[in-house]
Parts: structure tokens; sequence; C-alpha cells
């Protein structure tokens, strides 16, 4: 993506100097015109889209600081470099006023000018480049999704190892869709970290980090860095959003755990769900899943399902509550999927189960 320099400087010689220096630095500044005063500078902003605007503050017929207010009704995001040879406090008052960013005084050196397009490209990133990306948003697929998906539940799990493999993975899918497109693939990476907060929401430690180190990677992140440096820096931030989230695994797991158990014993009886416990315990449902399977060995609804049929073969041993009775009393809604289960669990019906207590 290049970047549109309007350049409003009436001393010639300046000019003509500062014009050498922007040829001499190349991509990405493009050098759209040239002007000696405001007028003609308005002049060609008219006709081109400018992002920012290099302008001497004291000039004939219109002035850098009227200048600078026409130029940002134009466009609003267009970040400004004030040139003057004037160490004038009034004008740099009135000129933070107007959101003007950076000043240079003269000489110009290559160096400083340099220096400060440098920021004020930053800047002009940071206030149009992530929303412009938004706007023009790409389509995700289901493919994309389910590749995102793995990455998040690696990032869930604290899984470090896994969660470098599948960014990687997705890495690549993005790239394939975006042709070595810095810009595209911006907005590819920012909708996947956006998702990402989403995610982890239920874990305040992991929203603390991606608060604080999310926004500083949104402002490092523009299209003038190469698809290479966005993929190292994106990684290297999943990874570390991994490794915290590790962290509060082993310290938590344990916790999370008593009372995810405590929470079914209270409730097996009800029509309980993961999403409800979940909810309750204060962690996402995909999570809760991962860690009951990874600590206990069986899943969340095999463990409640055995929680419901020791119950249901104590009250089969001990009452005469018909079948249906039994199967209502343990939190089962269908009489069908409790001789299901219970068949599974036990390798007989309930009715037999009865029948065998009965004849000893």
């Amino acid at each position: 993506m290049k970047i549109n320099l309007l350049l409003a400087e009436d001393e010639g010689n300046v000019r003509r100097g500062i014009t050498q220096y922007i040829h001499q630095l190349g991509e990405p500044y493009f050098l759209v015109g040239s002007a000696a005063n405001g007028v003609e500078a308005m002049e060609i902003a008219k006709r081109t889209t400018i992002h920012i605007l290099v302008t001497d503050i004291r000039m004939p017929k219109m002035d850098g600081l009227d200048l600078v207010k026409q130029v940002k009704q134009l466009y609003p995001e267009c970040t400004t470099i004030i040139v003057s040879g004037y160490d004038d406090f009034e004008y740099a008052r009135k000129a933070i006023q107007l959101g003007v960013q950076e000043f240079l005084l003269k000489p110009i050196q290559q160096e400083n000018l340099s220096e400060t397009l440098s920021k004020v490209t930053s800047i002009y990133f940071s206030l149009s480049t992530h929303n412009q990306l938004m706007v023009n948003q790409e389509k995700w697929d289901m493919a994309l999704v389910r590749l995102e998906s793995h990455l998040f539940d690696a990032i869930e799990m604290g899984n470090k190892d896994t969660t470098r493999e599948a960014f990687t993975k997705l890495y690549l899918a993005f790239l394939a869709r975006v042709k070595d497109d810095p810009f595209r693939l911006l907005s590819f990476v920012l909708d996947s970290l956006k998702s990402l907060r989403k995610r982890l929401s239920c874990n305040e430690i992991i929203q603390l980090y991606y608060d604080k180190e999310g926004k500083m990677l949104f402002e490092e992140l523009n299209p003038k860095l190469t698809t290479h440096a966005i993929r190292t820096r994106v990684e290297e931030f999943f990874i570390q959003c991994s490794d915290i989230v590790r962290d509060c695994r082993q310290q938590s797991c344990p916790d999370i755990l008593f009372h995810c158990k405590e929470v079914i014993n209270n409730h097996y009886k009800q029509n309980i769900t993961l999403n409800e416990v979940a909810n309750i315990v204060g962690v996402t449902p995909s999570y809760l899943s991962r860690v009951f399977k990874k600590e206990t060995g069986i899943n969340f609804i095999d463990y409640l399902n055995n929680i419901r049929i020791e119950e249901a073969k104590l009250l089969l041993r001990e009452s005469d509550m018909k079948v249906l009775e039994v199967s209502e009393r343990v939190g089962f809604n269908s009489t069908e999927y409790f001789t299901r289960i219970f068949k599974k669990h036990t390798g007989e019906s309930p009715l037999h189960f009865r029948t065998k207590r009965v004849a000893k």
C-alpha cells in the first residue's frame, strides 16, 4: 500500500530539498504534489487522496494552519507534519488544536524527515487502516473457521506446541488466499485476534494480558510490514496467550474440577448441561470439556450419567418405584434414553436388574 504525501512549502530551495528527500526514501511514500502555497496544495488535495500532509506553517495566500484545517475536512484521517523556521508558541498551540502530529524546524535534515515520516505513518495506520480492514473484511469459509477453532482450542488448553502447529496451518491458509498481500492478510489476522478475545472472555488473567499486549500488537500491525513479520509477531502473541492459560490451568484446574463435580452432584437430578455448569464455574464450555476429559479420563456427559446410573441402581434395589419414576428421579427426560444408558453402563436393562434383585 502506497502512502500519498502532499508537500506545501513557499521557499523554493526548501521545497526542492524535501521533494528530493522523499523521492530518495522511495516506497511506500509517493509524492502526489509539491505546492508553493496553500491554495495550490488544496487544488491537488481535491484531485488526489492525501494520507500525509507536509506543510510550512507560514505561506502566502493560505497559511499552513488553514491548509491543515481544509485538508482535514476532506480527509479526516490524514496526518500532518508542520515545517517552520519560527519557534512560535502560538502557532504550535493552534497546530496542536488542529491535530498536527509532528513539527520539523528548518533547516531540515533527511534523517529527521525520514524519522518523522515513519512516526506519522504509524499514526496514520493506527487511526485509519484497522478501520479500513474491518470495512473491507475478507470472507471466511468453513475451512478457515475450523482451522481457527483448532488454534483457539490449543490456546485454551495451554498447549504451546499444538498452538504453534495450529497457527502455522491457519497462517498458511490465510496466505494462500491473500497471495502475500500484507493488507489482506491483516484483515484476517485482526478479525481472528478479536475472536480470540471473545473466546477467552471467562479468563480474567488472560483478558488483562490481552487488553494490554493486544492493544500494543494492534498498534504495531500495519501493511508496511511483510507477511513474514506479521506472522512472527502474531504467532508470538498467540503462544504467549497459550502460556498464560497453561499457568492458570495448573493453578486452578483442581479447584475448577472440584467445583464442577460439586455442581453435578448437587444438580444431577435436574436437566443440567455442560454450558450451565461452565457458566456456574466461570469458564467456557469448551475449556471445561477439555479439562474434564484430560483430568478425569472421561467426558462431562459420561461422568454425569455415571452419577445418575449409580443413583438409579440404588433406587431399583431399595424401592418399589417404577422404571419411569426412577428415570425421572435421576434426571432423565426419556425412559428409552435412560434404559439405553443404563444398559450401556451395567450390561442389562433396568427391569432385568430389578428382577435379579427380587430373585435373590
